[in-house]
């Protein structure tokens, strides 16, 4: 069967699933699939494919259009320009967390174009401690112990399967040396609470558990329901980490946090509820995306 005839066959398919753009989807599951570029595989569209990658990639479609998300099936994604490993036991790195990345990079020194310049910057020389709350698969510490300078990370996670995707995630990417993964439940343990951070950083849980109606359908199915909800109205976590704040913030610290759609309000009372002065960054697509807080100066 040609190449042409098996992406239209993929293309009707993931049209009726109502994946979106499912064109596109066909290719980049094709080029996926037999390995090859897609510019390649459309430019031979009348090329013969022999029936055992045909076969595989129509399971590869199938699965696509019963909702399981492309990451997952291919196990890789891009984030911060860098390749990272998922796989059900992790959220799939967004784009709109590229933003806390971003200033988290920005806070530690690192110049970023489309980061607000008035946003608060980590006061500490030399060997900067990070701490990474519920990495996942380390998207967010790998990506700054790659881009950052004198950093030392500690990533904390409650799941050991998702510790360890982030473990090969920071071998991947050559920091490994500068990154230490630690189990524990943010929530109730404190094995962590003898250190102090001159930047932490959290991308948490923070949908409410009764509010699973506004989720795409990939997203309830298919990603860990720990990483997503969170109890208190999902705010659970920015109070407990306020309320340790003052243990683990070192001196000219910054605390910066994801939030979701119309929390930022509530996330900043509750670190201004502890004396903190706070700031919001936006998305691109404008939702106040990121809570920024340090001690008062």
């Amino acid at each position: 069967m040609t190449i042409s005839r098996l992406l239209n066959e993929a293309t009707t398919r993931l049209k009726q699933a109502q994946i979106e753009d499912p064109a596109l989807e066909a290719g980049l599951i094709l080029s996926w699939a037999i390995k090859k570029p897609r510019a390649l595989i459309y430019a031979h569209s009348d090329m013969d494919l022999n029936p055992s990658d045909a076969g595989r990639f129509m399971e590869l479609v199938e699965r696509r259009s019963l909702g399981e998300p492309f990451q997952y099936i291919t196990g890789e994604c891009e984030f911060m320009s860098l390749k990272f490993k998922v796989n059900p036991n992790v959220l799939i790195p967004r784009s709109d967390t590229e933003l806390l990345a971003e200033a988290a990079l920005f806070c530690l020194g690192c110049p970023q174009p489309f980061i607000d310049p008035g946003l608060f910057q980590v006061s500490r020389q030399g060997i900067r401690r990070v701490l990474d709350i519920g990495t996942g698969s380390g998207c967010l510490a790998v990506s700054i112990a790659h881009y950052a300078q004198d950093v030392s990370v500690d990533a904390l996670d409650i799941s050991e399967e998702a510790l360890k995707i982030a473990r090969q995630n920071a071998e991947l990417n050559g920091v490994s040396g500068s990154i230490r993964f630690i189990h524990t439940d943010f929530l109730t343990d404190s094995c962590f609470t003898g250190s102090k951070y001159d930047l932490i950083i959290s991308n948490p849980p923070y949908i409410p558990r009764d509010d699973k109606t506004g989720l795409m359908p990939q997203v309830e199915k298919y990603e860990p329901e720990q990483a997503l909800f969170a109890d208190d109205g999902g705010l659970c976590f920015y109070k407990r980490l306020a309320g340790i704040s003052p243990k683990i913030l070192a001196e000219g610290g910054v605390i910066l946090v994801e939030c979701g759609f119309n929390q930022s309000e509530s996330v900043e009372g509750i670190f201004q509820a502890h004396g903190m002065e706070t700031m919001v960054l936006k998305d691109l697509a404008g939702i106040e995306r990121v809570v920024a807080a340090r001690v008062r100066v």
